[in-house]
């Protein structure tokens, strides 16, 4: 009989941090020690044969949510089938196991969390917890919170970052609890920071704004930054970016005297043949031939 494989970690792909035992005492220490505090955190993405099997429990409390794929848990004398956009809590010290269907295996957020009980463990444990679908973006907004955890315990761990988390963990578990009122005010952020952007896109036109840059004036990630603008906006940041690049170029074309490597060198292009190309493949036609078809003279404006 063939033995079936199972694994617990090392998949490709996979993205995990695990707090020192110096930086977790640490945490006891901070103003928001009541608060739950992050032990381990991390993402398997098609973790084919992956199986934990835990018959004392965990010391911490563990989230698990599949965002894609299928898997199980076995917690408190019962199975249940995660799928796509769900989440399981599992708390610290009761017996479980968990694992992917082989044919379908899950890719998982997953963190483990220790601390006072704010309620919200036991409000949440042992049920599956399917995210609302209240609209085109809704199944990600509570994942922007996972990964604004993770992007900043990626920068280490100083005293005031973990303070941060703890508090943004505790805001994370009541995201999934109160679905409706956290979702409603993702709207809003989620909106505010796409005009931010574009308002930043738009002071900078004359200068080469780099992805890296506009992520740091918004208080994001490059990659967390790219994944929200791209859901809400249908575009890349840098391709939008280089869009409205084009339509002040047009702008110059249709209405100032500037001449061509000038406009090139004010949008922050390398050179007037690097102009050219990015135009005409996104309008169509060169520059040159552009301000001959629409080029209108200062006098005539306004007339």
């Amino acid at each position: 009989m063939t033995k079936k494989i199972s694994i617990s970690e090392g998949f490709k792909g996979e993205e995990a941090i695990a707090l020192p035992l110096d930086i977790l005492q640490m945490q006891k220490l901070l103003p928001a020690k009541k608060n739950l505090f992050i032990t381990h955190i991390g993402y398997y993405p098609e973790a084919r044969y992956h199986l934990r099997n835990r018959d004392q429990g965990c010391n911490e409390h563990i989230l698990i949510y599949c965002s894609e794929g299928m898997g199980w848990v076995t917690h408190e004398n019962r199975t249940v089938h995660l799928s796509a956009d769900t989440y399981y809590l599992i708390p610290a010290g009761e017996a479980h196991s968990y694992g992917s269907r082989d044919s379908n295996p899950w890719s998982i957020y997953w963190l483990h969390f220790k601390g006072e009980d704010s309620g919200l463990v036991q409000s949440l444990k042992g049920k599956p917890l399917a995210l609302k679908n209240t609209g085109p973006q809704s199944k990600k907004h509570s994942l922007d919170l996972f990964h604004n955890i993770y992007e900043n315990l990626k920068f280490g761990y100083h005293a005031e970052t973990l303070d941060y988390i703890s508090f943004t963990l505790l805001y994370f578990l009541a995201s999934l609890k109160y679905q409706e009122h956290y979702l409603r005010n993702s709207r809003l952020n989620s909106e505010n920071i796409m005009n931010k952007c574009i308002a930043i896109m738009k002071e900078n036109l004359e200068k080469k704004l780099t992805l890296q840059e506009l992520a740091n004036l918004v208080g994001y990630s490059s990659s967390h930054l790219t994944r929200l603008f791209t859901e809400k906006m249908n575009s890349s940041p840098m391709t939008y970016y280089n869009r409205i690049r084009l339509e002040q170029a047009c702008q110059y074309l249709k209405y100032s005297s500037y001449k061509i490597k000038e406009i090139a060198f004010k949008l922050g292009y390398f050179d007037p043949y690097h102009f050219s190309r990015s135009f005409n493949k996104e309008m169509g036609i060169t520059p040159k031939i552009y301000r001959q078809q629409y080029y209108i003279p200062t006098d005539q404006i306004n007339q």
